[in-house]
């Protein structure tokens, strides 16, 4: 059976791209319009039949899917945090939840740390200095909070909360760690190169 998904996001070239390709059952390998790279999928309520027909189907019933996606952090990104942002990645990539999650604290502290918070402080407060200097704006404070509340879990495991956390999990604390690099460093950088392409003082 030919299965066709209008759109999902290629784990390959980071880009929302139609897939197809032809499959039985209901894990099939289906390839990106875009990059054309091939893109195992498993889903929930399918069971393709070997017939000449085509599926199409919503994103949404996708449970899992090989490769995972990987970001790669910006060339505005310091090079010591943007290593500790691409190691978490690699980490997501083999399901490796746990320490996924603990190197997003650490990019996170060292950001704080990179932009002027007081290195004596403890992560909570240095969060805090960022929002009242304005380098971060009130929800990404928030947002930073919870990277730390769930980071803190790798590091202290006495009250270990973190085995409950999932793949799912994961995926949403590199995309909160990806925004916080992005306001922190990727969007002043790119205002920058504005100004003085347009010699905007």
């Amino acid at each position: 059976m030919q299965v066709y998904i209008p759109s999902f996001k290629c784990p390959h070239c980071n880009t929302m791209c139609s897939f197809s390709g032809k499959g039985i059952g209901d894990c099939v390998t289906l390839y990106c319009r875009g990059c054309h790279k091939g893109v195992f999928f498993k889903f929930s309520g399918w069971d393709f039949q070997d017939t000449d027909s085509t599926a199409r189907v919503d994103a949404k019933t996708v449970v899992d899917y090989y490769p995972r996606s990987v970001f790669t952090a910006d060339a505005a990104i310091p090079e010591d945090i943007a290593d500790d942002f691409n190691e978490a990645n690699r980490c997501f990539a083999v399901e490796a939840k746990k320490a996924t999650v603990t190197m997003c604290r650490r990019v996170l502290q060292n950001t704080c740390i990179s932009k002027g918070a007081d290195p004596r402080k403890d992560l909570f407060n240095q969060i805090d200095e960022l929002e009242s200097k304005r380098i971060i704006n009130p929800s990404m404070k928030d947002v930073a909070h919870a990277i730390r509340v769930i980071g803190n879990w790798g590091a202290h495991p006495q009250n270990d909360p973190l085995k409950d956390v999932t793949i799912e999990d994961a995926l949403e604390i590199v995309n909160f760690t990806s925004e916080f690099l992005d306001e922190a460093f990727v969007r002043p950088a790119r205002l920058l190169a504005l100004k003085a392409k347009k010699k905007i003082k």
